[in-house]
C-alpha cells in the first residue's frame, strides 16, 4: 500500500519537477524574411537588425483582434517600429492593396470628425510565407524581438492591456 501511495505522489509531482531539470530553451530567432511594405519599401532582418521591433501577424480581412491590438500598441507607445505581416496569400486580399489596408487600419479609431491616430511608424506587407515558416494559423499573433533578432515574447489573441504590451516592449528593448 505505501508503495502504491509512493509512485502516485511521485508521479503527480513529475510535472512540477519537469521544470526544474529541463535545460533552458534556446533563444529563437526571427526568421529571414524579406517583403516589400505599403511605403515601398523593402523590409528584411537587415534593415531591422540592430534596433527592437514589433512583428504583427494579420490580414487585410482582419479588424479585431487586429486592428484592436496596432491602435493599443500605438497607445502605449506611439511610433514604435511595427511590421504588420498578411497571413493571406492572396495578392490583394479582400480587394484591399497595402496601402488601403493601412488607411483602413488608421481609420479604425476615426469617429465623427476625429481622425484618430495615423499609425505612421507601421509598415504593412505580405508575410504568409514567414507565417507558415512559424506556424501561424491565425491572425492576431504579435511578436515582440530584440535588436539582435531574438524573439523575446509571443503574444496571441488581442493584446490591449498597456502594461503587458510596455513589459513586452521592455524586454526587446534590454
Amino acid at each position: 500500500m505505501r508503495l502504491q501511495i509512493l509512485v502516485i505522489t511521485t508521479l503527480l509531482l513529475l510535472p512540477a519537477l519537469s521544470g526544474c531539470v529541463e535545460e533552458a530553451a534556446e533563444d529563437q530567432e526571427f526568421p529571414q524574411f524579406s517583403a516589400v511594405a505599403d511605403d515601398e519599401l523593402t523590409y528584411n532582418n537587415s534593415v531591422m537588425a540592430g534596433a527592437p521591433y514589433i512583428v504583427m501577424f494579420s490580414a487585410e480581412w482582419c479588424n479585431s483582434p487586429c486592428y484592436s491590438t496596432l491602435h493599443s500598441i500605438w497607445n502605449t507607445q506611439a511610433e514604435l517600429p511595427v511590421l504588420v505581416m498578411s497571413t493571406d496569400p492572396a495578392k490583394r486580399a479582400g480587394g484591399l492593396t497595402l496601402q488601403q489596408w493601412h488607411e483602413s487600419a488608421d481609420a479604425y479609431d476615426d469617429e465623427e470628425n476625429d481622425t484618430g491616430v495615423d499609425l505612421s511608424t507601421y509598415a504593412f506587407m505580405k508575410g504568409d510565407d514567414t507565417a507558415i515558416e512559424m506556424d501561424i494559423t491565425t491572425p492576431g499573433t504579435t511578436f515582440f524581438i530584440n535588436s539582435a533578432g531574438i524573439i523575446t515574447d509571443r503574444h496571441e489573441g488581442l493584446l490591449d492591456d498597456q502594461e503587458l504590451i510596455s513589459s513586452y516592449w521592455e524586454t526587446a528593448s534590454q
